[in-house]
C-alpha cells in the first residue's frame, strides 16, 4: 500500500473511535505511527499501517469577495 505519511495537523477519521487530529508523528510508511487526539478527549497512539486512518479534507481558503 503506497500512502502519504501524515502530518501533525491533519485531521483524520477512524472507524471506531471518530474524527481526530494528529498530534505528533513517528517514522514513515510501514513503520509510521502517530498520536491522535479525538474529538471525545482520548489521545491515542496508532501504528498508522493498522489504524485505517482516513485522510479528512482540508478545508479550501475562503474565496475573495469580488469588488
Amino acid at each position: 500500500m503506497n500512502q502519504r505519511d501524515f502530518q501533525v495537523g491533519d485531521k483524520v477519521k477512524h472507524p471506531d473511535f471518530g474524527n481526530g487530529l494528529v498530534l505528533e508523528t513517528k517514522g514513515h510508511g510501514e513503520q509510521a505511527s502517530v498520536v491522535v487526539s479525538f474529538d471525545d478527549k482520548s489521545r491515542r497512539k496508532l501504528a498508522v499501517r493498522f489504524a485505517r486512518l482516513t485522510l479528512l479534507e482540508q478545508p479550501s481558503a475562503p474565496a475573495e469577495p469580488e469588488k
